[in-house]
């Protein structure tokens, strides 16, 4: 797919809302703090490092194979905590693979925290780690869920995106709003984008928050919008949902930085589902 894009920047500081809430959290209390409550698996699972890759200027791709003796599985949605070698310090991230998949995969923003510091700083293919599956918030193809609302912010698309790798084979409909701020931190859309033209039952909007994008040539059916993701816009697909699907049959799950989720969720007519401990 050939897509045509004039970007032009824009000089704008970021929201210190979301930047100093994201920090706070980080800072004052660990992962295993913030997710004390959720279910986890009872054991430590060994992987060896399969290979790491750029997927964005602060996003490095992990692949991960488990040791073929230790039995892995996950639910779309759900999490790693994540012990690397020389620290206590754990750290906590979601998968984006398809839990089919014979790799585990872990997209990783950079930061300072010790685990995420080492995966961009240290960590090589052949190296070794160990990862125990939790979370609460999943959905699997075979819920009976007829129709699927995905809201994604930043780094919050890697549960999402397993999702979308679940179920996209199945008769459900899932429709994905996903934001950031540039478009080169807009990671995977260009896999969102090959799954959407081969799925008639996958849909998906992009929204960038500190870019403008204007866009040319009449072949291009790629929706980048200006802006933030709104309470109106998922508002109005609930609304467009419940005549075809029934309330009952629409699931919307959110996953972003704490600002944005609770601005979100206090403000749709619809129930989401979410994690917030990061």
């Amino acid at each position: 797919m050939t897509t045509i894009l004039a970007l032009r920047s824009l000089r704008v500081t970021p929201l210190l809302t979301s930047a100093n809430l994201s920090r706070i959290m980080s800072t004052t209390t660990t992962h295993l703090e913030r997710t004390n409550g959720s279910s986890r698996d009872p054991g430590l699972r060994d992987c060896t490092v399969s290979s790491i890759t750029d997927i964005s200027p602060t996003v490095k791709l992990l692949k991960l194979a488990p040791v073929p003796k230790q039995q892995l599985t996950f639910k779309p949605g759900q999490w790693v905590d994540f012990f690397i070698p020389g620290t206590d310090m754990i750290g906590g991230y979601s998968m984006c693979s398809d839990p089919r998949s014979p790799l585990l995969e872990l997209a990783i923003k950079y930061s300072t925290h010790p685990p995420a510091h080492w995966v961009h700083k240290s960590c090589k293919a052949g190296d070794d780690v160990q990862v125990r599956v939790g979370g609460d918030v999943h959905l699997e193809p075979s819920s009976g869920t007829k129709a699927v609302l995905l809201v994604g912010g930043g780094i919050g698309i890697n549960p999402l995106l397993s999702i979308i790798k679940a179920g996209v084979d199945s008769s459900t409909k899932y429709h994905l709003l996903y934001s950031a701020g540039t478009l080169e931190e807009l990671i995977f859309w260009y896999d969102l984008e090959e799954m959407s033209v081969n799925h008639e039952n996958f849909t998906v909007e992009y929204f960038l928050t500190r870019e403008t994008v204007k866009q040319l040539g009449s072949n291009n059916f790629v929706k980048f919008q200006s802006g933030r993701i709104t309470p109106e816009t998922i508002n109005k697909l609930v609304d467009d949902w419940k005549n075809v699907f029934g309330a009952d049959g629409i699931r919307c799950f959110l996953c972003g930085p704490p600002p944005m989720i609770d601005y979100l969720s206090k403000n749709v007519e619809v129930k989401c589902e979410y994690e917030k401990w990061w």
